[in-house]
C-alpha cells in the first residue's frame, strides 16, 4: 500500500489535480494517446513470435507451431488457425482465454485484438498457458495435464514480465519484431505494466476479504456490507476522493458508488471464496522475473519449462519449487517483490 499512495500522489502532481477523482485513475498521467504497437493479429503474432524468439528459442517455436498455413489464407486478412483466432470482429464474442483441447493436445488461443497494448499483454498472457498446455500434453493422465490456478496463472503471468526487456524489438527489423519503437513507449508500456503488477495486488486482498466477511455473516444487512467495504477502501483502496466539490467544481458526491464498488468483479456472484489464486499466482511470477534479473533470463525459462512440464502432477508447493520461486505470500516474499518492483519503476524514470 505506501507504494500504492505514492504512485497516486504521483499520477495526481503529473494531471496537476488538487485531488484525484476514480476516472483520474484510467488516463494516461500525461495526455497521451493510447500506446498502438501493432496492426492487425497477424502483425500481432509475427512480433509475438520475435519477443519470444529473442527471451528464448524453445519459446518462440512453441509459438510458431500455434500458427499453420490455413492462418495465413484468410481473406480478410485476419488471423485466424486451427489454434488462434486473435482479431476482433462483428459479432464475435469478448474476452481472451486459452483453451487445451485434451483429445487432440492442442491449445488454442482466442482474443478481440485491437492494436492497443493491453492486446500485447492478452497475448503474452494466454502464450504462457498455451506453453503450459503444450510441455505437459505428453502426461498420458488427463487431469495431470491441468495444474490449479494458483499455479496456471504463474505459466501466464511469467511471459508479460520475462518478455519486457523484448518488447522494443532489435537490430534493422525491430519495426517488424518488436511492439515498441520509441524509447519513450518502451518505458511507458513497462511502466505501466508495473504499477498494474502492484495495484492489482492490493484490489484482489480487498475482494478477498470482503467476500470472507461476507460468507462469514450471512446475516449481515446492506447498510453493514457497505459500511464493511468502506471500511476496506480506506485501508487498502486507491488514494482518490469520492467526495462533493473535492477537485473544485460543484455537483454531487459519489458515495453511493464508492460503496457499489465491489460489484466491479463478476467473480464475487460467479465464482466465491475464487480470486485469491490471482494474487499468489501474482506473486510467484514476480519472484520468476526476479530471478531473471538475478541468476540471468535462461535460468529463469530452464525453471519455468522445468515446472510447466509437471503439469498438475505434483502438490502446489512442489510445482513452485521446481519453478525456483517460493509458494509463499507473507509479508517477507511481499516486500522482496515490492521493494525491487519500485527500484525498477525508478530506474524507468
Amino acid at each position: 500500500m505506501p507504494l500504492v499512495r505514492r504512485l497516486d500522489e504521483r499520477r495526481r502532481g503529473d494531471l496537476g489535480v488538487r485531488v484525484l477523482r476514480p476516472w483520474d485513475l484510467a488516463v494516461d498521467s500525461k495526455g497521451r494517446p493510447a500506446l498502438r504497437p501493432f496492426e492487425g493479429g497477424r502483425e500481432l503474432l509475427n512480433k509475438t513470435i520475435g519477443v519470444f524468439e529473442r527471451l528464448d528459442p524453445r519459446l518462440g517455436s512453441m509459438v510458431k507451431d500455434l500458427a499453420d498455413e490455413s492462418g495465413t489464407k484468410n481473406p480478410d486478412g485476419s488471423m485466424r488457425s486451427e489454434c488462434l483466432d486473435l482479431d476482433t470482429r462483428k459479432g464475435k464474442r469478448p474476452g481472451g482465454y486459452q483453451y487445451m483441447r485434451d483429445r487432440v493436445r492442442k491449445p488454442f488461443i482466442f482474443m478481440n485484438a485491437a492494436g492497443l497494448q493491453r492486446d500485447v499483454m492478452t497475448m503474452l498472457h494466454e502464450a504462457g498457458h498455451a506453453f503450459h498446455s503444450t510441455l505437459c500434453a505428453v502426461d498420458p493422465l488427463v487431469e495431470y495435464r491441468h495444474s490449479p490456478t494458483e499455479f496456471a496463472e504463474v505459466a501466464s503471468m511469467s511471459m508479460e514480465h520475462l518478455t519486457m526487456p523484448h518488447w522494443g524489438g532489435e537490430g534493422s527489423n525491430a519495426a517488424s519484431n518488436g511492439f515498441y519503437h520509441s524509447p519513450e513507449d518502451l518505458s511507458r508500456a513497462r511502466r505501466v505494466h508495473l504499477e498494474d503488477c502492484i495495484t492489482i495486488l492490493a484490489w484482489i486482498a480487498t475482494i478477498d476479504k470482503f467476500q470472507h466477511w461476507v460468507y462469514a455473516n450471512p446475516g449481515h444487512t446492506r447498510s453493514e456490507r457497505d459500511a464493511y467495504w468502506l471500511s476496506l477502501d480506506t485501508a487498502f483502496g486507491r488514494g482518490i476522493s469520492w467526495a462533493p466539490g473535492a477537485d473544485g467544481a460543484s455537483g454531487e458526491g459519489l458515495a453511493e458508488f464508492r460503496a457499489a464498488a465491489w460489484q466491479r468483479q463478476p467473480h464475487l456472484f460467479s465464482h466465491p471464496m475464487y480470486y485469491i489464486e490471482y494474487g499468489i499466482a501474482q506473486l510467484g511470477s514476480l519472484q520468476l522475473w526476479l530471478k531473471s534479473i538475478t541468476e540471468g533470463p535462461k535460468a529463469a525459462v530452464d525453471a519455468y519449462i522445468r515446472a510447466l512440464t509437471l503439469g498438475g502432477s505434483k502438490p502446489l508447493p512442489d510445482l513452485f519449487a521446481a519453478a525456483g520461486v517460493r509458494f509463499d505470500f507473507g509479508e517477507a516474499t511481499v516486500k522482496r517483490v515490492v521493494e525491487n518492483v519500485s527500484q525498477e519503476l525508478e530506474r524507468l524514470d
